[in-house]
């Protein structure tokens, strides 16, 4: 007979009752039974049911002594094995009642009962259930039928209802509660760790927030790198070719003011350039519209100021794609774009002449393609005003180049030309917004 062995732990009621639910809390049932049911045999609470063939014999008073040590020593076993345990106590109580029964043993067998109900598995419960209530009707009607007397009928069903089934709807009713009570601790757990996957989602919510602000700080400072290097390198790089121009050569009044003019502009253009950016990023702070970032409708004053540091620029712009109504984030690109070409051009192929093209981009219905090519670098006589060194580059220039180009959805190319110059090609949907997240491309000058 299989026994429910998950029950123990969840009849905290129980095991308070009955002293503990360890095997000393069974020891101490069994010896305090014992000492109980002793006492009833000394005062004599026995031959409850000596009537007719029950009760016969009348044993000597150590055998019930003995018949009670052997039923207490059966409910040691009733916490493991409630079953065989119960069998056992019935074989002890029909023997009880061949010497006309005792309290003292009524005692024993309520206590397995109890306990049967209790801790067997539900199949052996139903069992138990049926076989108790089938002997409460079958001894009734017996004692009725055998007396025909309602009030012997009636008196049977009240004492084999006590006996069988009153300790077994004790345990029910013990049952029930704890297995309410194991439910409410169960809910309570899940309850908690509930709470514990709601803070360990709060938590993951927390460092994907922490995620998508460094992401956002990252992104932010790449396009500050990007504006950094656009607005400085450019303007520098004028400074100092001018400058080194100067310093190459022997001293001449009219060339030398011409290069301090070209690096005071460079230098004051800087300065605004910066300013520009300083303003944009305070953010309690009005923007100075005189300061805005540069705009394509610009590329006169580039071209110019590129003319004036001695490079020969043409600009090629037969639909005046430069004055269109572009969109602002677009026109910057193709500015700073623009921009670094041209500072390239003079770094890379100093003397060369430069070709600036701009044009509605094929297949774009309103696509704009801007097109720096430059010559191959002449040849330049050692000690020239051209071969002064120049600082070390960045490295950074293609790069933020590609990735202007690619936020706002478009394509960059740079390559060199079959004549040894140089091509820096950029096609930007006029459509398209600016963006975040570009793409890094490959730094190939």
């Amino acid at each position: 007979m299989t026994t429910d062995r998950a029950a123990p732990p969840a009849l905290g009621g129980l095991a308070r009752l009955w002293g503990g639910d360890d095997r000393r809390g069974d020891v101490r049932t069994a010896v305090g039974i014992f000492v109980l049911g002793w006492l009833f045999l000394q005062v004599g609470l026995v031959g409850l049911f000596d009537v007719g063939p029950v009760g016969a014999t009348t044993p000597e008073p150590w055998w019930r002594v003995a018949l009670l040590a052997v039923g207490c020593a059966l409910t040691l076993a009733k916490r493991h094995h409630p079953m065989p345990a119960l069998a056992g106590g019935v074989a002890v109580t029909l023997v009880d009642l061949a010497w006309g029964g005792s309290l003292a043993i009524l005692l024993v067998l309520w206590d397995l009962l109890f306990a049967a109900a209790t801790w067997s598995g539900a199949t052996a419960r139903r069992w138990l259930w049926g076989t108790a209530i089938v002997l409460s009707v079958a001894g009734a009607v017996a004692v009725g039928e055998a007396t025909r007397d309602v009030r012997a009928f009636v008196a049977m069903s009240l004492n084999l209802g006590a006996i069988l089934l009153v300790p077994m709807w004790w345990a029910a009713n013990v049952r029930q509660k704890s297995e309410l009570a194991a439910l409410e601790r169960s809910r309570a757990d899940e309850a908690a760790r509930t709470a514990e996957l709601e803070r360990e989602r709060a938590a993951d919510l927390a460092r994907i927030a922490q995620l998508d602000r460094h992401e956002a700080v990252q992104a932010e400072r790449a396009a500050m790198a990007r504006d950094l290097h656009d607005v400085i390198a450019s303007h520098l790089s004028t400074i100092a070719i001018h400058s080194g121009a100067a310093l190459s050569t022997p001293p001449d009044v009219d060339r030398d003011r011409g290069a301090l003019e070209q690096v005071r502009a460079s230098a004051v253009e800087s300065l605004t350039e910066m300013r520009s950016m300083i303003e944009l990023l305070r953010a309690d702070a009005p923007r100075d519209p005189l300061a805005a970032p540069g705009r394509l409708d610009r590329l006169d004053d580039l071209v110019g100021s590129a003319r004036a540091g001695g490079a020969t620029v043409v600009v090629d712009d037969p639909g005046d794609v430069a004055r269109a109504d572009l969109p602002a984030a677009v026109g910057h690109a193709l500015f700073r774009i623009a921009q670094e070409a041209l500072t390239n051009a003079r770094k890379h192929a100093p003397g060369a002449p430069v070709a600036v093209r701009l044009a509605r981009a094929p297949g774009h219905a309103a696509g704009v393609t801007l097109e720096v090519r430059n010559a191959p670098p002449p040849e330049r006589p050692a000690g020239g005003p051209d071969a002064v060194p120049l600082p070390l580059s960045a490295g950074t220039g293609m790069l933020t180049m590609r990735e202007r180009a690619e936020a706002l959805g478009g394509t960059f190319e740079a390559a060199p030309t079959a004549d040894g110059g140089w091509v820096v090609r950029a096609c930007v949907p006029a459509g398209a917004r600016d963006g975040a997240g570009a793409r890094d491309g490959d730094l190939t000058r």
